[in-house]
């Protein structure tokens, strides 16, 4: 029996086998940035303005979403329009600057606010207003509306930096790992202060969304290709404790599954995750070190749901349709029996990804996510 979008991606949280593999496109880490978005309008011959939502991440067109089948829609805040300098810049709404340059594809961290190691600065720092109520204006009835239609799973889109992410966003990625190591104190002062802000930010998130979400979406990338950015045992001592506060916020406060984004090797913590109440874990990239994906299934497929797996490094760019075709087949075939598995590509999508090759993937995850 065919199943709705939703009844699909639910079955397959619910680590059950739905009818076909649940498919995503279009919320933080499963969407496309503006450069291939406009080759894909083109491609699929659909007019539509592009919308962004965060640098360069595009929220698609509810047609190419139709098209691609994607059976999650996402609702998310209002992020903020910090006007783009001459040098082509910006602050964001935590004090850290941000720059394309022409020669780049991607958008880089270049200047960071806390300068000092010292609780003073911390202290008398310009912190943003997490509880603007202008951050959220729409949401509820976006969220309301979904949940009512009830075709689609709905998935509450990541609103912030994660607990790590963002004490590096603001003293430099140098700097705060030489602050774990160096100065403790400061360094889970800062990280207190960051968890108590995104609780607040959290609560007003929630309070309007909360009831009528089936995902909630969190971010912190603690790896990198080849292994993590810190110890397992810096990260248990250190971050751990922060994410356990703050996840733990958020799970009192919506039944919906908690999903963490975390790039790169990150085998080493998925017990951690697990234990911290994560349901689904994202991107699963696939050539990352130690993140082979049959492996994982093994491992930990019975306690924790996965999503994306499809190689956008090497698979996706080559233009092979036949590994594309393989590609598809084997992450379907290693992270989809029993349930558990939502298939996207392993983060979004971006230049060099040609919009047929794209189209194909889904289209064969749509026939392969069937026979299987």
């Amino acid at each position: 029996m065919e199943l709705s979008p939703r009844e699909r991606v639910i079955k397959a949280l619910r680590h059950e086998e739905p009818d076909r593999v649940p498919l995503a496109f279009g919320g933080d880490s499963s969407t496309i940035e503006t450069e291939p978005y406009e080759e894909l309008k083109k491609y699929l011959d659909i007019s539509s303005p592009t919308v962004t939502y965060v640098r360069d991440h595009v929220a698609p067109d509810e047609r190419i979403l139709e098209r691609l089948g994607s059976d999650i829609r996402f609702v998310r805040p209002k992020f903020s329009s910090s006007k783009i300098e001459e040098d082509n810049s910006y602050v964001d709404d935590w004090g850290t600057r941000w720059k394309k340059p022409p020669s780049s594809l991607y958008w880089d961290m270049v200047d960071f606010p806390l300068k000092r190691d010292s609780l003073e600065e911390i202290e008398g720092y310009s912190w943003p207003n997490v509880k603007n109520p202008a951050r959220f204006i729409g949401a509820k009835e976006v969220a309301k509306a979904l949940h009512e239609e009830g075709k689609y799973a709905v998935a509450a889109d990541s609103i912030c930096y994660g607990v790590f992410e963002l004490a590096w966003a603001l003293r430099g990625f140098e700097n705060f790992l030489t602050d774990l190591a160096s100065n403790p104190k400061f360094a889970h002062a800062l990280l207190g202060k960051i968890v108590g802000l995104q609780k607040g930010l959290f609560e007003e998130w929630l309070n309007r969304v909360g009831e009528y979400v089936d995902i909630v979406m969190v971010s912190d990338d603690v790896g990198i290709q080849n292994g993590l950015m810190i110890s397992p045992r810096m990260y248990r001592k250190m971050i751990k404790p922060h994410q356990r506060e703050l996840w733990g916020f958020i799970k009192k406060r919506t039944n919906a599954y908690l999903f963490l984004h975390s790039c790169g090797s990150v085998f080493p913590l998925i017990g951690d995750f697990i234990e911290l109440g994560i349901d689904i874990l994202n991107p699963v990239q696939p050539l990352a070190k130690d993140m082979d994906t049959k492996r994982l299934k093994e491992m930990f497929g019975d306690k924790i749901s996965f999503w994306g797996g499809i190689d956008i490094q090497e698979v996706l760019p080559g233009g092979d349709k036949d590994k594309i075709e393989k590609e598809v087949r084997k992450r379907i075939e290693d992270l989809s029996p029993g349930g558990g598995y939502i298939l996207s590509p392993a983060h979004n999508i971006q230049m060099g990804v040609k919009p047929e090759n794209l189209v194909f993937m889904f289209d064969k995850a749509k026939e392969i996510g069937i026979t299987l």
